[in-house]
């Protein structure tokens, strides 16, 4: 009988399956952090034309692919079975090879649901003994990141649950991606991409406009500091019963300040960010309304008390303003000991 379970830690962000994934990895490894806060600037906002919940989410270029610390393989479910394994057997000898799985399974096998439900899942290990595999997702304790397991006839039963016409992982392209940490990669911190990004997020600019290769077509969007000003028109909405409340779009909000906040943190142990300490003082500020933010709306879903949104809404108009004020105080401290020529607010120390 054999077993193994790759590394995973629990991550600092957990807005969305991708990223969850991808920092539950990345966490386990101290030289991707370079990459990690290079990343992960820009926010976006997808309005939602079907007149639900708009979509926020960091800007959605291929983790997967683009990170070089992942060594990433993707495979259609007609290879899969073209090699003539039994499904969990396929999947430990991927694990054996270091490998962790990302795909579609119908959570209806092993979730307390009669109802088909597709959900994209992340294996990252197994016990053959204990007839278990080690599986990473939201389903299983009410919307929140969490590591569970699964029997392998329940996982037998969810992949096959999946046909190829229904799989619509990567835009329907479907099937399964295992993902290795590449230990030979390299990636210094890049203080010039940073400040780009910053100076992005502060005018509203769409990131993608200068990224034509990835050749996708999302619904119309707004970046970086305007997001708030749509978040904003959804709490009107909310409040008119156009749409209903939900509480992730706040999730992300929160994650993107927790994130600041270790960005600072390593910029001023790099020694790159002068004003390091009243710049974190500033980002904890917006970190704890985004917090608070989040609760209320939770709290919204629960009481229907509109005093909730109404602080909701004064929270988000006092966050874009501070984050306004703190990035235009970061572009400058970091352009002091970039090849950037300071622009705009004097330092403070």
């Amino acid at each position: 009988m054999r077993s193994k379970i790759l590394p995973m830690q629990y991550p600092a962000v957990t807005s969305w399956q991708w990223q969850a994934n991808t920092f539950a990895v990345l966490a386990n490894y101290p030289q991707a952090k370079p990459w990690i806060m290079t990343h992960f600037i820009p926010l976006q906002l997808t309005l939602n034309l079907n007149e639900g919940s708009s979509y926020v989410d960091f800007y959605r270029t291929p983790t997967f692919e683009f990170c070089p610390w992942l060594l990433r393989q993707h495979l259609s479910r007609q290879l899969v079975r073209n090699f003539n394994k039994d499904i969990c057997t396929f999947l430990m000898d991927c694990i054996d090879m270091n490998n962790y799985i990302y795909l579609l399974l119908d959570h209806a096998q092993f979730l307390d649901i009669e109802t088909f439900f597709s959900h994209d899942s992340f294996i990252f290990g197994y016990d053959e003994e204990k007839d278990i595999f080690h599986i990473a997702d939201f389903t299983f304790e009410g919307g929140k990141y969490s590591f569970n397991e699964i029997t392998f006839e329940q996982m037998r039963r969810a992949y096959e649950g999946i046909d190829d016409d229904g799989d619509w992982l990567y835009a329907w392209k479907g099937g399964l991606s295992l993902l290795q940490f590449n230990e030979r990669a390299a990636y210094d911190f890049n203080l010039n991409y940073v400040i780009e990004h910053l100076k992005d997020y502060l005018n509203g600019e769409n990131p993608a406009d200068k990224y034509r290769e990835l050749g996708y077509i999302t619904n119309p969007c707004v970046c970086g500091i305007r997001v708030y000003d749509e978040l904003i028109l959804d709490i009107t909405r909310i409040r008119s019963g156009q749409i209903e409340e939900d509480n992730r779009p706040f999730q992300v909000i929160y994650d993107h300040k927790i994130l600041m906040l270790e960005r600072i943190d390593f910029m001023n142990q790099t020694g790159v960010l002068r004003g390091s300490n009243q710049l974190r003082v500033r980002y904890q500020t917006i970190a704890d309304d985004a917090l608070l933010a989040r609760n209320l709306i939770i709290k919204y879903s629960l009481t229907k008390n509109e005093d909730n949104l109404k602080t909701v809404e004064v929270l988000i108009r006092r966050i874009q303003a501070c984050e306004r004020e703190a990035i235009e105080l970061m572009i400058y401290n970091l352009s002091l000991v970039s090849n950037i020529t300071p622009m705009g607010v004097e330092e403070e120390v």
